[in-house]
């Protein structure tokens, strides 16, 4: 009788942790297959990757997730600007300071982009579909608003002399502006599809 209980025990968990496992990889195909849209797929599979589990094969998930991975790489860049600012002077400092501005307002932007992409899953439910396409347009509108603040920032590094620091921070938002667009991309695929 114990031997019996143990076995469907075993079952039962070799039976939920098959569809446990089978469910996280359905995920990760479909976030693999979304990134494919994008123009940085292996960026944007390798950043959406960890958050699976969040994602749960949903579009409007997966955009915001990719919104607040972007946030949080403006952030890691906006910081690092205000860090090289404390050590420059003259023109340095000034691209330095315009680009902690210009990176501030693309932080807001998209955080603004997240939230709106965040109220889809409510809309959706009431069934209110121009609601939809409003939300979306504005969360387009902030999120591709953020990348060219990103843009103005390094437009602000053009005729500094480009020493260590400068490339890095060139460098450091050039990557930014990839997990904004990435984002860009998947937010577009809740209007166009595929």
């Amino acid at each position: 009788m114990a031997e019996t209980k143990a076995k469907r025990f075993l079952s039962l968990f070799l039976l939920l942790s098959t569809a446990a496992a089978t469910s996280k990889n359905t995920t990760i195909d479909f976030i693999r297959q979304s990134c494919g849209k994008t123009l940085y797929p292996s960026l944007c599979y390798s950043s959406l990757t960890p958050y699976a589990t969040a994602v749960q094969q949903d579009p409007v998930k997966l955009a915001v997730v990719a919104a607040n991975v972007s946030l949080s790489k403006i952030h890691d860049a906006s910081s690092l600007a205000a860090a090289f600012r404390r050590s420059s002077a003259g023109r340095v400092s000034a691209a330095l300071r315009d680009c902690v501005d210009t990176l501030g307002a693309a932080a807001d932007l998209t955080n603004r982009s997240a939230g709106e992409i965040t109220k889809l899953g409510d809309a959706s439910k009431t069934g209110g579909s121009g609601e939809i396409a409003w939300e979306v347009s504005n969360a387009q509108t902030w999120m591709s608003a953020a990348m060219t603040n990103e843009e103005t920032c390094l437009d602000g590094f053009d005729g500094v002399r480009a020493g260590k620091g400068v490339r890095a921070m060139c460098d450091r938002v050039g990557g930014v502006k990839k997990y904004t667009s990435n984002a860009l991309a998947l937010l577009n695929t809740l209007v166009h599809g595929s």
